[in-house]
């Protein structure tokens, strides 16, 4: 028996499962892993562009490096497209297992594929969030994405004031918003829903991490501690593997839809 008929069986076995995902399932889809190789903290140093402070110091100091920095990361979330690790989600979810995504990404890629139950621990870039009374906004992606490149293209008078610009005010209290993601340094978010997600599940996916970031990370060494069934889905080996009752050693875009096949095999 091959890992994905033997991971089909043991989904079929399961009552709740949940999926736990990382930067990996984004780089398929075009969005570099931070940390990687050729990644944006191998051009930019994370100290001046990843934390709240950092930017709006560098934004004074080296204003085009931080235009440098934001256009390229604009662009990369512009050609960023769902993947069929994100559909082969959807499809799981579709057929009555999947009940909740927990994702460490910011990009909306989920949503976008259709998940209905997304808890996203890193926030959501295409969100704005209120700095007075903490409510949020969803943001038009492809707007949104349009019109800081057209301010981030004029390297002769670009200002970071102009991009705070293009967040609405807060409909309930006019307060000022800002990018609803988790910035070096700040609390991750619904990190509590998250453990009680890994807590009631019996089987978790885990796809494309590394299991470096925390307190995230920690998630799936929840669920395990509660006697559910760890299913790694990866390239290469990570620090899941201890504990992982299978191992798909491929990419998720790879990897599902082969999974969704095998499931239907047994259906």
């Amino acid at each position: 028996m091959n890992e994905y008929h033997k991971t089909a069986e043991l989904i079929v076995q399961s009552k709740r499962v949940v999926a736990f995902t990382g930067a990996g399932i984004s780089a398929e889809s075009g969005i570099p892993t931070f940390r990687d190789p050729g990644g944006l903290w191998d051009q930019f140093d994370p100290d001046e562009v990843g934390t709240t402070g950092g930017l709006l110091t560098t934004a004074v100091r080296k204003p085009d490096l931080i235009r440098r920095f934001l256009l390229q990361s604009v662009e990369i979330f512009e050609r960023a497209k769902v993947n069929p690790g994100h559909q082969g989600l959807k499809q799981l979810e579709e057929l009555g297992f999947l009940k909740t995504v927990i994702t460490q990404n910011i990009d909306n890629l989920h949503q976008e594929a259709g998940s209905s139950n997304v808890i996203e621990v890193h926030g959501n870039l295409f969100r704005a969030r209120c700095m007075n009374c903490g409510r949020k906004k969803p943001l038009n992606k492809v707007e949104l994405l349009a019109r800081a490149k057209a301010i981030l293209e004029k390297e002769e008078d670009f200002e970071i004031a102009k991009l705070t610009e293009l967040l609405p005010r807060c409909p309930y209290c006019q307060g000022v918003s800002r990018p609803d993601v988790v910035m070096f340094g700040e609390p991750v978010q619904q990190l509590p829903e998250a453990f009680a997600e890994a807590e009631n599940c019996d089987l978790m996916l885990v796809l494309g991490t590394t299991g470096l970031v925390y307190p995230a990370a920690a998630v799936p060494y929840q669920a395990y501690e509660n006697n559910a069934c760890i299913i790694e889905i990866n390239p290469t080996d990570n620090y899941y593997h201890s504990i992982s009752k299978a191992h798909i050693s491929a990419p998720a875009g790879i990897a599902m839809p082969k999974l969704i096949d095998a499931l239907k095999d047994l259906l």
